[in-house]
């Protein structure tokens, strides 16, 4: 591009997940698209790199791209996605948490075997699972159905009353308990084993639920039980090859995805978005639209101070981020010898490794302080897909959850990873014996090196942004801010600080694609 000036009917700044899945859908509607990203690569945080040796090949951020299979993105341009390279490879067995005395207790697509498992650990929970099962399956339609509207919209109305047509006045209230119950309060009402609810359990950390935060229990009832229903996916080769496939789909359109290009104003005709300016003086004019795929917390820095509602912009800079992460990646010479030996088959395994434990671990990392016991999700991605290592070999994508976003000591996190990473290998290892021997590399992230990697993740927030009640449905992300909407006339914003939340799914691209298409 020499011209100093370009026109497109929409620009996209960022492209993470869901600004690729915007313009991916927008081009194949003939729009004429631009993506802008500040990196030398697209994709956010889906990510594929051999950072540890050549040959391991590891998903640096996300890895499970099940919301993406199962949403509107893929149900839209599946077979475009496939054409250039997209192939997903399912799991039987997603995950499974493991505990001191050597049990677990594994969620398989099976559901004999899944109680079958529950039954060897905790036998007197198994009516209470198979009646949520039941449940999730009756509920699923209406509650899949509001996750995929804008929030409020027509189109979740239409769903609630569905759901209450089908369901009763007792079972919408039923529904409306869950999505405001913590998991604590849940688990406790439906299981009687702790192993159980901490079965469940785990699945809020992934977010920033631990066990006392209103809003928990939904997300940990729909990734438990809906585990079993609806099984895990991963991208074979790397979830990489997901952002290859939209690229591909973008560009094979007429539309560009353009990398290493920095947004550092966001343009306006009186209070319309009118298009971009680039950290080189670039200026690419949008004839519809400018969707911007950034942490809104960074907005306000890139409208222009005379545009109009500066109170409501700047709102989005009190946005707040949940808990930091850390990501350890291992290259192994095998998979590790859990003391729970069926964990060696399963894609995730949790360390919780109780419901208390969590709550422990959430209280400490949000005073700053190093937990003790952080919640572990190792994900074991060469069981389903073995060409992501060399032959006979794995790797190993280790989450830790959670962790301050700035510790109480006055270290930096790059004063103090290394030292917290060899103290999670020694949690493995009560777990697992020995796997330190089988370990042949390693890359350690810490919640700083998250950020750098990409701005979105402030802090080292891997979720973009709290999804505590007070930050989530209709008040995603601020009041103002919501139905993918923003202050200024035809600037929309997608991604995971927006409805429906975190996650590789690419829904709330797929909804700003509908509203600017």
């Amino acid at each position: 591009m020499s011209e100093n000036s370009q026109n497109f009917d929409v620009i996209v700044v960022g492209a993470g997940i869901n600004g690729l899945s915007a313009a991916a859908l927008l081009a194949t509607k003939g729009k004429k698209v631009l993506v802008l990203e500040a990196q030398s690569h697209p994709g956010g945080a889906v990510r594929t790199e051999e950072i540890t040796l050549p040959g391991f090949k590891h998903d640096l951020f996300a890895m499970n791209l099940g919301l993406f299979a199962g949403g509107p993105v893929m149900a839209a341009i599946g077979p475009e996605l496939t054409k250039h390279g997209f192939a997903l490879v399912p799991s039987t067995k997603p995950f499974c948490s493991v505990f001191p005395d050597g049990t677990m207790i594994g969620v398989e697509s099976d559901a004999e075997a899944t109680k079958a498992n529950l039954a060897l650990v905790a036998p007197l929970d198994v009516p209470a699972w198979e009646r949520l099962s039941a449940q999730l399956n009756d509920w699923a339609p209406f509650m899949f159905g509001i996750l995929g509207s804008d929030m409020p919209s027509v189109s979740a109305a239409k769903t609630m009353w569905k759901a209450r047509k089908a369901l009763g006045i007792d079972g919408v209230y039923q529904m409306a308990k869950l999505a405001l119950a913590s998991t604590r309060v849940f688990t406790d009402e439906n299981f009687q084993s702790p192993k159980t609810k901490a079965l469940m359990a785990t699945w809020g950390m992934h977010l920033d639920f631990a066990p006392d935060i209103s809003g928990g229990a939904l997300f940990s009832y729909l990734e438990t039980i809906g585990g079993q229903l609806f099984g895990m996916v991963i991208g074979e080769g790397g979830a990489i090859t997901l952002i290859n496939a939209l690229v591909g789909v973008i560009e094979e359109n007429g539309g560009v995805v353009q990398c290493d290009s920095a947004v550092t104003q966001i343009t306006t005709q009186g209070n319309r978005a009118s298009g971009v300016i680039t950290a080189d003086g670039r200026t690419y004019r949008a004839k519809s639209s400018v969707i911007s795929n950034v942490n809104p917390r960074l907005m306000p820095q890139l409208l222009p101070e005379h545009i109009a509602q500066k109170e409501v912009i700047q709102r989005v800079e009190k946005f707040r981020p949940g808990l930091a992460t850390m990501m350890i990646h291992l290259a192994m010479s095998d998979l590790p010898n859990w003391t729970a030996e069926q964990a060696r088959t399963f894609n995730y395994v949790h360390i919780g490794p109780y419901v208390d434990d969590m709550a422990r671990t959430y209280t400490s990392a949000a005073a700053g302080e190093l937990p003790e016991h952080p919640t572990l999700i190792v994900g074991q991605p060469t069981v389903t897909d073995p060409s992501r290592a060399p032959e006979g070999q794995h790797t190993l994508w280790v989450q830790v959850r959670m962790l301050p976003l700035e510790l109480a000591s006055g270290k930096t996190w790059d004063e103090a990873a290394a030292d917290y990473a060899e103290h999670v290998i020694d949690l493995l290892d009560r777990y697992a014996p020995g796997i330190r021997e089988k370990i042949i590399g390693q890359a350690v992230l810490s919640p700083t090196d998250l950020e750098r990697h990409n701005a979105n993740l402030i802090q080292g927030d891997s979720l973009g942004g709290s999804h505590h009640p007070a930050q989530f449905f209709f008040l995603r992300p601020v009041p103002g801010w919501g139905r993918h909407r923003t202050p200024v006339k035809n600037l929309y914003i997608c991604g995971a600080s927006t409805w429906p939340g975190g996650g590789v799914g690419g829904a709330s691209g797929a909804m700003v694609a509908k509203i600017a298409g």
